[in-house]
């Protein structure tokens, strides 16, 4: 569910970033928002600052710096800056109070303010119908154990983008997570249903069959693009052959795709992947380093995690303590980093 949220916001970061929106004098909103795009909330922050002190596009600066905050897990200091970013906003600006509620309304259902973030739905809904606005109400219900009004604001949402693959898909993750998997099949099928021949489409049902645990219908679906399999389709496939146990076809896919791409934090993180499956310790470390070492941003994450469960492997506990100390530090709203961490503190 999370994750969703993460590439809404993000695909909204950017949609506000750079001159061509806010003009000229843009230099510490464009720097904050490269930084958080980066995974640099810290530094961002900084930037946004900097930006408040010159009393420049404040609307922006409050708003990126509600974004570092709740990436940092820091929700109501991100409730704060993006209230103050509203407060400023002009009556004119429905589409941008639209975009910084919506923030707003996912801080607060991250920190576990489920009515808090339902009435802010229901505000962002009188600018205008939303798709993401009426899903995250649904999440807001759910976890108030408020099933049928949950089920009313997924319809909604699904009419309003009934051929969103990934609405479709985090509706019955939604489901799943309460074990009521049967009444979200429904978002499923629908997806499957949708017809078309498409790569994306092709790409998207795979997806589906991944998931599902479908893992040869998965691999049917992304076969019949062979010939025109990009950068997401191939990494799809290696992780299928990863759900197979077959990490030696894992292993040369991803070392095919970065002799075809290049080479990537997320591509390494397979290799590691296959290295943890073969109880290859040492390869996998030296895969981490490799990966590390890249410019590249994403995908380090999971390599620094999968840093702290290869030295747990070795039985090397006092350096994975060490390791995950330093992730919930730099990932401090992960929580399967939380656990990690708290359970290395009993070793």
């Amino acid at each position: 569910m999370k994750k969703r949220f993460a590439i809404i916001l993000t695909a909204a970061a950017l949609s506000m970033t750079g001159c061509s929106l806010l003009g000229q004098d843009t230099y510490y909103i464009d720097q904050g928002m490269e930084q958080i795009n980066s995974g640099n909330y810290e530094e961002a922050l900084t930037s946004f600052s900097s930006a408040e002190q010159e009393g420049k596009h404040l609307v922006e600066s409050y708003r990126g710096s509600g974004m570092a905050y709740m990436a940092l897990g820091e929700y109501d200091k991100a409730v704060e800056a993006f209230d103050r970013a509203v407060d400023l906003t002009k009556e004119k600006q429905k589409d941008v109070r639209k975009d910084i509620l919506m923030y707003k309304a996912t801080a607060l259902y991250q920190s576990g303010d489920y009515e808090g973030a339902a009435k802010v739905c229901d505000t962002i809904q009188t600018f205008g119908d939303s798709a993401d606005a009426y899903y995250l109400q649904g999440l807001c219900y759910m976890e108030l154990d408020e099933k049928d009004k949950a089920g009313v604001d997924f319809t909604t949402a699904v009419k309003l983008s009934p051929q969103d693959y990934d609405l479709l898909l985090n509706i019955y993750e939604c489901y799943d997570d309460k074990n009521l998997s049967a009444e979200g099949d429904a978002y499923l099928q629908q997806a499957l249903a949708i017809n078309s021949d498409d790569s994306e489409d092709i790409y998207q049902k795979a997806r589906i069959y991944y998931f599902l645990g479908d893992y040869d219908d998965a691999k049917t679906e992304l076969n019949k693009m062979a010939d025109s399999m990009d950068e997401l389709s191939t990494m799809l496939l290696c992780r299928t052959y990863m759900k197979q146990d077959d990490t030696a076809h894992a292993r040369q896919l991803y070392q095919q795709y970065m002799n075809k791409y290049g080479e990537t934090p997320e591509a390494y993180n397979g290799m590691v992947l296959c290295d943890i499956a073969d109880e290859n310790y040492d390869s996998a470390l030296e895969n981490i380093t490799k990966g590390l070492a890249l410019s590249n941003d994403k995908g380090k994450q999971d390599l620094y995690f999968n840093e702290i469960v290869v030295y747990e492997k070795k039985l090397d506990f006092a350096t994975a303590k060490e390791k995950a100390a330093e992730y919930v530090k730099n990932y401090p709203a992960d929580e399967a980093g939380i656990r990690e961490n708290n359970f290395l503190k009993t070793r």
